[in-house]
């Protein structure tokens, strides 16, 4: 099983995601489905079955969120030199095309989402701008074809 970098504000929102289910949702349905079970564990008792499927669906939840925390590696400190894009930094990028500008942090699978400018580095995106440079032109064959980029700034 692979490690999967993150930040530290990432792996944080993971196990804020993993807290909610565990410490309030699981103990309301388990109180359910033992209420359920007072009245018989039948095929007739309709109450019990979706109380354990509710409780089945929830556990399922939870193993995988926390799986997905046993193979995060939290990213500390920066391994790449400076003015260099790489894990964790924010890059501003120009589209060649159409001029229009944005501003990227490159992250983890588990903690991107694009429309809040957070791209994985394991995007098309996020693996072309990988150790560029300020200056650097990038081509990206993303699913809506081939897009360059010019890179105009790198922050931490």
């Amino acid at each position: 099983m692979d490690k999967v970098p993150i930040t530290r504000r990432g792996f944080k929102a993971l196990n804020d995601r993993l807290r909610q289910p565990r410490r309030v949702e699981r103990p309301r349905v388990l109180e359910e489905l033992r209420e359920a079970r007072g009245f018989g564990v039948t095929i007739d008792n309709q109450q019990y079955l979706i109380a354990r499927e509710r409780h089945l669906v929830l556990q399922r939840r939870i193993e995988e969120l926390a799986e997905r925390i046993g193979r995060c590696e939290i990213f500390v400190g920066r391994k790449f030199h400076y003015r260099q894009a790489g894990f964790g930094t924010r890059v501003t990028i120009r589209n060649a095309d159409t001029g229009e500008s944005l501003v990227l942090r490159l992250v983890g699978p588990f903690e991107s989402d694009p429309s809040r400018g957070l791209v994985s580095i394991e995007s098309p995106v996020g693996r072309r701008l990988l150790g560029c440079f300020e200056g650097d032109a990038v081509t990206v064959a993303a699913p809506a074809g081939r897009r360059t980029y010019l890179v105009l700034a790198i922050d931490d």
